[in-house]
């Protein structure tokens, strides 16, 4: 399957990479790896916004942020990192992609099924079992035969000590080590990465984390902690950009099986966080507001309700769920 998908890169006329919406250091990573290895394919990352952290990525000053100014041509081939379905995909990148030539995906969360994207021929590269994207990216790779740059190994160790919590998730399993220590011997420096990741806190994001404590609510005897976003927080403080991993702290709270982050991202539109510790799974949660993602770590979107109703609604299904 391997050769088969780099022939198609290969023979491509034009690529275009895209991630999820709302990127993350993982999908980033794998994007910019992509670009450095095959640089001279002209590939384009494509954003709709570049997340405060990915500066210190490899390659960052190629990332595009899509706008008016971006027309993706007919016959393009498109490489999808870290999501395996169109909803996924920022709506505003969606609208720009007319009659690609193929996809190819990169994704290591599990799928209900799989179909063509886009209405044409889609080539899966998939692994639930992978801890990160760009875990199973760099699997690729290596099956390819394609040698890394010190540069690559650095933004795919970053990818895996995101996806990874630092090697905290339950994710983690034996083979992920090996994978860091042969990115290590091609030069990757965790204390450069853990340093961008742990030690540079925008003032921002404790501003949100300041306005999350605030509206903390604990329920089911302190087994689910919840908080919320406005749009006006949003509007004020920059949007999604400066977000950190706000779920995966309420998690962390001792006593607390399920974090919870509610966000207005728009009026009417919201997007909701779900983190659990193990055993703990909440992933039905998620798709039965039809979102999805890991076990452990998911979330979902709903359009066309108030905040507020939401909370209603949505703290009452938490006291009977979980």
């Amino acid at each position: 399957m391997e050769k088969k998908i780099l022939e198609k890169i290969l023979s491509a006329r034009g690529l275009f990479l895209l991630t999820h919406e709302n990127p993350d250091i993982d999908g980033l990573s794998c994007m910019l790896s992509f670009y450095l290895l095959f640089e001279e394919k002209r590939p384009i990352p494509i954003v709709e916004e570049i997340p405060s952290k990915a500066q210190y990525l490899h390659g960052a000053e190629s990332l595009r942020i899509c706008d008016g100014e971006i027309d993706l041509p007919e016959g393009a081939l498109i490489i999808l990192f870290d999501a395996g379905s169109e909803d996924r995909i920022s709506s505003k990148i969606r609208s720009k992609i007319i009659n690609p030539s193929g996809v190819i995906v990169f994704d290591h969360h599990r799928l209900e099924e799989t179909a063509n994207l886009f209405g044409v021929s889609t080539e899966f590269y998939l692994d639930p079992e992978e801890a990160s994207c760009s875990s199973l990216f760099y699997r690729f790779l290596k099956a390819c035969g394609i040698p890394l740059t010190k540069e690559v190994a650095e933004n795919l160790l970053a990818g895996i000590y995101y996806d990874t919590g630092s090697f905290r998730h339950d994710n983690v399993k034996g083979k992920i080590f090996g994978i860091a220590q042969e990115l290590l011997d091609l030069g990757a420096r965790p204390s450069y990465i853990t340093s961008w990741l742990y030690e540079n806190t925008p003032r921002v994001q404790l501003e949100y984390l300041r306005l999350t404590l605030e509206r903390l609510k604990f329920l089911k005897n302190g087994e689910v902690a919840i908080s919320y976003l406005t749009w006006e927080d949003f509007e004020r403080l920059g949007g999604e950009r400066w977000l950190n991993d706000l779920a995966g702290f309420l998690r962390s709270i001792e006593g607390v099986k399920y974090g919870i982050i509610v966000k207005e991202v728009e009026k009417g539109k919201i997007k909701v966080s779900l983190r659990s510790k193990a055993p703990w799974e909440i992933l039905s949660l998620a798709r039965e507001f039809g979102g999805g993602g890991h076990k452990y770590a998911c979330g979902f979107k709903i359009n066309g309700v108030s905040l507020q109703d939401f909370l209603n609604l949505f703290e009452r299904r938490l006291e009977d769920l979980l």
